[in-house]
This record gives structure tokens, sequence and C-alpha cells, in this order.
């Protein structure tokens, strides 16, 4: 048999293929699986969108501010810092519990002085939420944020001078 004689009695299957430029129906979506997303991937999201919000301490700030407290200086500073960031102490620090597609989460962040606990807070919520709706899908049933510290902003900080 020749090529010619092998392709003809083959018989092709096209109703799998899409025209392009066409959408996908509901139904091919449905027949693709689902996405499901690992706690710490929403957790992941829920602390780098809190870094996002302005008023909230970064962890680099968060030390800074420490340090200028009179915490412990020289080798046990930095053998603490290592640890706390080790263990996921440095704030902001973030929880979840995930259902599916549905998450509750509980949002712990150091507050830089002057802003206003109550307009930060609810700012972290809201943007929590809507990075865990964009990046993963999520929908979020709660954000319980507490702000367990209030840190001054280096940058505003100023010095006194004697008149």
């Amino acid at each position: 048999m020749s090529t010619a004689s092998l392709q003809q009695d083959r018989e092709v299957d096209f109703s799998d293929l899409t025209v392009a430029g066409q959408a996908p129906t509901a139904a091919d979506a449905a027949d693709r699986g689902q996405l499901e997303v690992a706690e710490r991937v929403v957790v992941a999201i829920a602390r780098a969108a809190a870094m996002e919000v302005p008023g909230v301490a970064t962890p680099s700030q968060n030390k800074s501010a420490s340090k200028a407290a009179g915490g412990v200086s020289g080798i046990t500073s930095q053998i603490g810092d290592q640890l706390t960031s080790a263990v996921g102490r440095t704030l902001p620090r973030a929880s979840a519990q995930v259902a599916g597609d549905r998450a509750r989460l509980s949002v712990e962040i150091a507050l830089l002085w002057p802003h206003s606990a109550a307009t930060v807070a609810a700012a972290v919520r809201e943007h929590v939420a809507t990075r865990l709706r964009e990046y993963a899908a999520t929908t979020t049933d709660t954000v319980a944020v507490t702000i367990s510290t209030v840190v001054r902003d280096q940058r505003t900080t100023t010095t006194r001078r004697v008149q």
C-alpha cells in the first residue's frame, strides 16, 4: 500500500477542534477541571496585599523601629531577627481557612504612626479580598484584621532642636 492509500483509509474526527478566534463554551470549561488554591498560597497573597496598603509597616520598618526603641543589639539581635523571620513571626502575618473557592482570613499588622487604625484596617480588609479574587479566584467570607503594634514611621520622625 502506498502512503496515499493509507491516508485515505483513516477517518479523522475534527469535532474536538475549535475554530481560531472562537471562545470556548461553558461546557468546555467544566470539562477541563477545577482550580484548587492551597492555603499557604492564600496566606502569601494576603501578606503581600496587606503590605501594599499605605499605613501598614513592612518587616524592615518593624525591625528598624524595634532597634530604635532600644532593642537588643549586636549578634544577639541578628540571631533573633533570623529566628523570627524563619518561624514566620514577622508582621504582617496571616492565617487562612480555605474550603473550595472560599476563604476566611486573619491578618495581623503593625500600624505606622500617625495613620488611622480604623481606616488602615478597612483598607487592608478590602485590598486583601480584592487581591485574592484577582490572583486566586477565591471569595473571602471574612478578613479579620488585628493591629498588634504601632510603629513610628522613620521618615516622618523629626529630631527636636534646642533653640
